[in-house]
């Protein structure tokens, strides 16, 4: 094959024309740059003719190349001059996508970006409420630029109106939670930028504790409907009164957490993060031994099923048991009704009236510190007392 040979076409300019190829009824030409900067010869590819390099393209390039270096400003070359250009269209595209993020609503970003993203940190019941959220107190946000939403915007259109519904303390955290979480994360795509909304929200201080527990009359009835009309739920609950597990950690459990001999249950990936054991008292091992039929020791004790649908089944038949026992019947203020988490807090409960001290009960509720569990030392107004009386007379003898 015929070697290329380099033609020039004008000052600083040159081609090699193609030994096959053509565009249109002559041979393609590769166009070439040929100048001197600081004494040295340089020589820097335009391109090939069918590519949409030409000579007239190639004219412009050199003379602004040539007023630059005299100049002194600008590209000096046509590499500096090809990465510039490159540059600006990469700024122009990040200012486009910054004007783009700017418009986002609220409720597009959340669904497209954060709950895909936050299924791999996030607990599948946690994802749930967090959906369930957008669909219901955060729906006036859904349409909103991400970017715009504001603390009186928070305030307006989700926290007084939760308020006003007499949602409960938690959930009013839980959703502001979420936006938070939601906002976070928009500032580490680098969607929005600037102060977290959620953290100028001024919260209204409401009190939540729950002060009703189960009397030993009302927890056997319970028990008995739930055997009767709800099997599953029955053990669910009867565990969580004679354990102190929350629902979740019930429903969670597999038969590898569970020691008949030494009689503990382990207690694994809990709310605070910290395993803890709880005990297997005669009912609890009764239960147990009922449930157990051959199963490994990975299978759950109620069910394969995701723990979430499991929860939500149990505590709708927990729901209704209570309601066809009139447990709740009159009772208007939240704080006073019973609610399926309310078996804990019976456990918790009976085991101060009985004068277990504090720290005992609340290693085995798994609470985070002694103050979370304090809120029960008025049930055992006569362990104090009766701890104050251990020192009378102490000082007769002296």
């Amino acid at each position: 094959m015929k070697k290329a040979v380099w033609t020039s076409a004008g000052k600083g300019i040159r081609y090699k024309e193609h030994p096959t190829r053509k565009h249109g009824k002559r041979l393609d030409r590769y166009w070439c740059l040929q100048y001197k900067l600081q004494g040295k010869t340089i020589n820097e590819a335009v391109g090939w003719w069918s590519d949409g390099a030409s000579q007239a393209q190639c004219e412009e390039l050199l003379a602004e190349l040539r007023q630059n270096q005299k100049n002194g400003q600008g590209p000096q070359t046509l590499r500096e001059m090809r990465a510039a250009k490159l540059d600006k269209r990469k700024q122009e595209t990040a200012a486009k996508e910054l004007a783009n993020n700017k418009n986002r609503s609220f409720g597009g970003f959340m669904e497209t970006e954060y709950l895909p993203r936050a299924k791999l940190t996030l607990r599948p019941r946690t994802l749930n409420t967090q959906a369930h959220l957008l669909r219901s107190w955060l729906s006036p946000l859904v349409d909103k630029p991400l970017a715009q939403i504001t603390a009186a915007d928070l305030t307006t259109l989700v926290l007084r109106p939760m308020v006003e519904a007499g949602r409960s303390p938690s959930t009013i955290r839980n959703t502001l939670l979420t936006v938070s979480a939601v906002w976070n994360m928009a500032v580490e795509l680098g969607m929005v930028t600037g102060e977290n909304p959620v953290s100028r929200v001024k919260r209204p201080k409401m009190d939540n504790q729950r002060d009703r527990f189960f009397t030993r009359a009302e927890a056997a009835g319970l028990l008995s409907i739930l055997k009767e009309k709800a099997p599953d739920a029955h053990d669910v609950a009867l565990l969580s009164l004679f354990s102190g597990l929350r629902i979740g950690e019930c429903l969670a459990l597999t038969w590898a957490d569970i020691n008949l001999e030494e009689g503990r249950i382990l207690v694994k990936d809990t709310k605070n993060k910290r395993n803890r054991h709880a005990y297997i008292t005669a009912e609890i091992r009764e239960m147990l031994n009922r449930r157990h039929e051959g199963q490994s020791k990975m299978d759950r004790i109620f069910g394969q099923w995701k723990s979430q649908y499991l929860d939500i089944a149990t505590r709708k038949k927990f729901n209704q048991a209570v309601n066809d026992l009139g447990l709740n019947d009159g009772i208007t203020d939240r704080r006073q009704k019973l609610v399926i988490h309310s078996l804990r807090h019976t456990f918790a409960s009976w085991l101060v009236q009985m004068g277990k001290p504090l720290y005992t009960v609340s290693r085995l509720m798994g609470h985070s510190s002694l103050k979370m569990t304090e809120r029960y030392a008025h049930l055992a107004p006569e362990t104090q007392r009766a701890a104050a009386m251990e020192l009378e007379g102490i000082l007769r003898d002296s």
